[in-house]
């Protein structure tokens, strides 16, 4: 099943971030009740990994190919709704997911003043 993808991710590292809601591209593991699989919006694919006591993210643009890892995300939110959250100098990206939609996830960067990009 094909969910609707709304917008870009982040144009890595030199340009501003943006705002993109990922369907899975792959079957989820579903290992520490966590959203660890690959994510596209058909632009972007972002995979989120759990290794070594730690959430990674990995962003790729599919066109360019472009990369961004970001390692070590602070967990909040309910159990109803997850977040994770990375930090990329002033910038903030933020996966929410939730458990009982796992095939589904937004990310959202907010700039340094905590606005969506």
């Amino acid at each position: 099943m094909k969910l609707k993808a709304l917008t870009l991710t982040a144009i890595l590292g030199l340009s501003g971030p943006a705002i993109a809601d990922l369907t899975l591209s792959s079957p989820a593991v579903a290992q520490f009740n966590a959203p660890l699989a690959t994510f596209s919006d058909g632009e972007w694919s972002v995979t989120i990994d759990y290794n070594n006591n730690a959430y990674t993210y990995y962003g790729r643009h599919l066109r360019t190919g472009d990369t961004l890892t970001l390692r070590g995300a602070v967990l909040a939110g309910t159990p109803e709704r997850r977040l994770y959250i990375w930090r990329n100098g002033d910038y903030t990206y933020q996966v929410a997911w939730r458990p009982n939609d796992p095939r589904f996830v937004r990310l959202q960067v907010l700039d340094p003043r905590g606005r969506e990009v």
